[in-house]
């Protein structure tokens, strides 16, 4: 094998691995978007009593959060305290991120009239604690 038959399958082999990256890439779901929103963590825990969601908004402006529950999906909006920016990352250039934003399907039996939020503006966490249906 000449030394340019062996660089060319390095080659072959080396595009075979990105489209298989591309692919696996985008059949998975980002936590963020290119037209600056970022999807927060969320931990959403059932108790006996009521359903809690932690919400984990870094530079999170808590003072400019709209929470809205429609049809049982339960809505999160917060802009960041500024804007950040990115250069090079991943495949863009540059980057600039504005807000969080994030749906979260609810239970049947969530109550959304006796939702209740706690802020920890120190570490930018939110709590936000429903009641369930008693049935």
């Amino acid at each position: 094998m000449s030394f340019e038959e062996f660089f060319e399958r390095i080659r072959r082999r080396m595009r075979e691995i990105f489209e298989e990256m591309e692919e696996e890439l985008s059949s998975t779901r980002t936590m963020w978007s290119p037209d600056g929103v970022l999807e927060p963590l969320v931990s959403f825990t059932a108790y006996p009593e009521h359903y809690e969601l932690v919400v984990d908004l870094p530079y999170g402006d808590l003072n400019a959060l709209s929470i809205e529950v429609r049809d049982s999906l339960l809505t999160l909006r917060c802009q960041l305290k500024r804007e950040i920016q990115f250069k090079k990352w991943g495949v863009f250039r540059e980057i600039r991120f504005r807000r969080y934003e994030t749906c979260v399907r609810l239970p049947p039996d969530a109550d959304p009239s006796g939702l209740r939020v706690e802020r920890d503006q120190v570490r930018n966490i939110i709590r936000i604690i429903m009641p369930r249906v008693r049935r």
